[in-house]
């Protein structure tokens, strides 16, 4: 049996663990001398050394106007923020948002085909787990943040049918309650534009329309 077939998600992690080691940022960028000091732009310069968590933390939360070129930073330290998502990070949502702001779909294919394949593992094994490391409202909210869109994490939800993918569907409906009723988009983190937020979230408010919910 392949490690794809017995942990999908283990399987994806490593694909990006092999897709983006051995990047690093720009050997000229200079980063934001406020946020970050000459060492920590040192190991980003620098290929295949672990990084300090709260350094990885750091750099995914902000924004490209700290970097000359952010999506190489980015790129430097997506292995870790994976593993650092998977385990149950604290606000994964705004974890993912500097992943969204460096336009990763646009990607090479390679590249962009791993994180589209490791943000699909991470849904789908949140559905498939009575308890995952992150509750399924953060982690639906964190792949709609990574790839401003709510379409393939709702069909990969309508694809589960099990007890434990309804379980989730109830959690994440009654999470939003307040949300549903308003025009309040839950989406804090959203990096792209408002109207596509505002479409994202009727998609969203539309969906459980039919469906099993308590």
């Amino acid at each position: 049996m392949s490690l794809e077939d017995a942990d999908p998600l283990a399987a994806a992690m490593a694909r990006v663990s092999e897709t983006f080691g051995g990047m690093t940022a720009r050997a000229s960028e200079t980063g934001c001398g406020r946020c970050f000091s000459e060492d920590e732009l040192e190991l980003l310069r620098s290929p295949d050394i672990p990084l300090p968590a709260d350094l990885v933390r750091r750099v995914a939360q902000k924004e490209p106007g700290h970097w000359d070129d952010q999506p190489a930073v980015i790129r430097r330290v997506l292995p870790q923020l994976v593993v650092m998502l998977a385990q149950g990070a604290d606000e994964p949502d705004l974890l993912v948002r500097g992943l969204a702001a460096a336009g990763w779909p646009k990607w090479p294919g390679e590249q962009a085909g791993s994180v589209a394949g490791l943000l699909d593992a991470w849904w789908t094994h949140t559905l498939r787990n009575a308890t995952p490391p992150t509750s399924a409202p953060d982690v639906f909210a964190s792949c709609v943040t990574a790839s401003s869109t709510v379409t393939p994490w709702l069909a990969r939800w309508a694809a589960e049918t099990t007890p434990i993918a309804r379980q989730h569907l109830n959690e994440c409906v009654n999470w939003w309650r307040q949300d549903l009723e308003s025009d309040t988009s839950p989406f804090t983190w959203w990096w792209g534009s408002a109207a596509e937020e505002q479409a994202a979230w009727e998609e969203l408010k539309a969906w459980p329309a039919g469906r099993d919910v308590t």
